[in-house]
């Protein structure tokens, strides 16, 4: 039960949030809000990445989502790449204070058994990012404790996540056309996005 309660928690919190803001969260009300208005928000948002780099409980394409429906695109895209590296950082760096540590990490999460267990070139790290198979922050923490380097990790990362962060940017900013061509479009972009990342991720993974 103590395993659930921080996500219920964190949850609550922010539709409670949400519900007091809601008068405020209209697409008349988000077009007019000034430039500290919106950098405000995008200091909330990268505070919000930073604490999904420690948690599952806050998905990384709403968070980026979100982001695009509240903020000029230009923005939005800056704050999901600054905070998909903020969630990226966090794990790493703990993973780094416990290399060696992969069978405990392999027993508490049978999933990351599908991983190497040397440290990873930035193309894997790339890879692994772009197939999204895997939780962030477990992919993160045991590249952290595998040791690989800090210029392939986030060079590579980076990278990889550019396409979906771009992705669920666009979804965000379409919200308020739900239905719409560009919704739909984000969508369909999304959905082969993930096919043929699992594809590669998939053929690299068989020739090992």
């Amino acid at each position: 039960m103590k395993k659930y309660l921080f996500p219920l928690l964190l949850w609550a919190l922010l539709g409670l949030a949400a519900w007091f803001c809601r008068a405020g969260l209209t697409a008349e009300r988000v077009s007019a809000w000034t430039t500290r208005q919106s950098w405000l928000a995008a200091l909330a948002l990268l505070g919000l990445y930073a604490l999904k780099g420690l948690t599952a409980a806050l998905p990384s394409t709403a968070l980026a989502a979100a982001a695009g429906l509240v903020l000029p695109f230009p923005l939005a895209l800056g704050t999901n790449l600054c905070g998909t590296a903020a969630a990226q950082a966090g794990p790493y760096l703990i993973g780094r204070r416990k290399q060696g540590a992969l069978e405990a990490l392999a027993v508490r999460h049978p999933r990351l058994e599908a991983l190497e267990a040397g440290p990873a070139k930035g193309r894997e790290v790339f890879l692994l990012r772009l197939a999204g198979v895997l939780p962030t922050e477990l992919v993160s923490l045991w590249l952290g404790a595998a040791g690989t380097s800090r210029r392939a990790y986030f060079a590579g990362g980076l990278l990889g996540s550019f396409p979906r962060v771009l992705s669920a940017t666009v979804l965000g900013a379409a919200l308020w056309d739900l239905g719409g061509t560009r919704f739909w479009a984000s969508c369909v972009f999304g959905w082969a996005l993930t096919g043929a990342a699992l594809a590669v991720w998939g053929r690299a993974w068989a020739a090992r």
